[in-house]
């Protein structure tokens, strides 16, 4: 698996996009295409999300544990694809990215119309293919200041945030040459994940192995709970994904959060509805409670 920068460099040269190029999947049908890279097909009655990038529909399964359960479908997965509930309209601006307060942006936001916000669940290198795919409005992408992957060409830029990437972990800081080694279990990310980038980085500055065992986790929170569980001893994620499941943590480096549309989608209403409900008093009160969050450049377009 390449880095983030590799992948892009990789599909341009290619002329194809970077989801094409790593795909996993078989040949789609129709004009239904799966928001992500690597969704396998589902299970028939998978609740899904589904919403439209321009004129090509996308989906999404509902896959965190308090998703899929709780909250409103678009449709469900059968062997003819998605079918459509009643009363979805499909419709709403669809940002990617493993950013977890978004959820909570989208909590926030309309629940119907153009301005509703359509989250998928993903870390910033699939989030980055989606977008280049135009299988997404919007991608969230994090990484060391001044260690962002290259902007292509037509995207525009806003911060949402700063916060610690690092280990959450319920007693002791497990050492890293045990972590790298693989004596030591963690949940981990994918690695198109800028989290997992920093988890290599940190073992490569500790001279440290670099042989991670351990569950590769969907999301911050997720690697989080499987730590909590007792399922890992450590797990890579964020300060407030740790802080929210009450774990201890360790960083290794601070991330600068950023927001990265498609230029075509800039007037977009669900655009301005995100950054909007993201710097409302509301949800940045939220952000400050769980910690870990540096709000000083929220919603200021990034022009260099």
């Amino acid at each position: 698996m390449p880095s983030v920068t590799a992948a892009l460099g990789l599909a341009g040269a290619l002329g194809c996009s970077v989801e094409e190029l790593f795909a996993e999947t078989g040949p789609e049908t129709g004009s239904v295409l799966p928001v992500l890279v690597d969704v396998a097909e589902p299970s028939p009655g998978t609740p899904l999300t589904v919403a439209r990038v321009a004129s090509t529909q996308v989906w999404a399964p509902l896959h965190e544990p308090d998703e899929a359960g709780f909250r409103l479908a678009d449709a469900v997965w059968s062997a003819d694809g998605p079918t459509m509930l009643d009363g979805a309209a499909g419709n709403g601006f669809v940002v990617a990215g493993c950013e977890p307060a978004l959820g909570m942006a989208a909590a926030a936001a309309p629940g119907t119309g153009a301005g509703r916000l359509v989250v998928v669940h993903a870390s910033s290198g699939r989030s980055l293919a989606a977008l280049a795919a135009g299988r997404a409005h919007a991608a969230v992408v994090h990484g060391p200041a001044g260690g962002l992957p290259p902007v292509p060409e037509g995207l525009a830029r806003w911060e949402l945030a700063r916060w610690p990437v690092g280990l959450a972990h319920a007693g002791a800081m497990p050492p890293l040459g045990a972590v790298g080694a693989g004596r030591v279990p963690v949940a981990h990310r994918d690695a198109l994940a800028a989290s997992e980038q920093a988890l290599h980085r940190a073992l490569a500055a500790a001279g440290a192995p670099d042989r991670v065992r351990g569950p590769v986790a969907a999301g911050h929170l997720a690697s989080a709970r499987m730590t909590a569980a007792g399922q890992v001893a450590a797990g890579v994620t964020t300060a407030a994904a740790a802080s929210a499941v009450g774990l201890r943590f360790t960083a290794w480096e601070e991330h600068v959060v950023q927001l990265w549309v498609d230029r075509r989608f800039a007037e977009h209403p669900g655009m301005s509805t995100l950054l909007q409900v993201w710097c409302s008093p509301r949800v940045s009160s939220q952000l400050r409670r769980l910690g870990g969050y540096t709000l000083a450049g929220a919603g200021q377009e990034v022009k260099r």
